[in-house]
């Protein structure tokens, strides 16, 4: 009777011994599992070439933010006097998106010449990549951008004396990522 007692003992402590071994595979599963997803950022990659180099700036207008307020985010991108062609990449804070109005400014110094050779824009799982001739399926111009159709050039020009040419990311394309959210 002893010997019995002793090995369903024995049994018993090898089998609590092996369970929390399992535990801990467990949960480095789950671990390896949530490093996997993507961190939902909105990332606007072009790649353009410019008659006038002069600094280029995504506009989110009245974006809502986590803390319940409203902000016009402006990031701004650099191009050096003697830089006519550059892949610019603006990169808004993780889990911000446009509410309303997505927008890049060729700047308002100069009247100019852009030639968008490429536009790329993700957030998270979703990813666009827009040729040249695709442009305008995508982004409408404002009243200070015409486009040639031939060149495939935007040309800004100055209206009642004011110059502030701007691309508008389509609503239909601000919704999809506001799905994601």
């Amino acid at each position: 009777m002893k010997k019995v007692f002793v090995l369903l003992f024995t049994m018993v402590l090898l089998s609590c011994q092996s369970e929390p071994n399992k535990t801990k595979k467990e949960t480095n599963t789950t671990e390896n599992k949530e490093q996997v997803t993507k961190p939902k950022v909105l990332i606007l990659e072009i790649d353009l070439e410019t008659s006038v180099p002069e600094d280029m700036r995504l506009m989110s207008i009245n974006t809502f933010l986590n803390n319940g307020q409203f902000m016009d985010l402006l990031i701004t991108q650099k191009i050096n006097a003697n830089e006519t062609s550059k892949k610019i990449r603006f990169e808004m804070p993780e889990n911000i998106t446009p509410d309303n109005f997505l927008g890049i400014s060729f700047g308002t110094k100069s009247i100019k010449e852009v030639k968008i050779k490429s536009i790329n824009l993700s957030f998270g799982d979703l990813n666009y990549n827009i040729p040249s001739e695709a442009v305008l399926d995508f982004f409408k111009t404002n009243k200070f951008v015409d486009y040639d159709e031939t060149s495939k050039v935007f040309k800004t020009k100055r209206v009642d004396g004011k110059h502030n040419p701007i691309l508008i990311l389509r609503k239909l394309y601000i919704d999809k990522i506001q799905g994601i959210k």
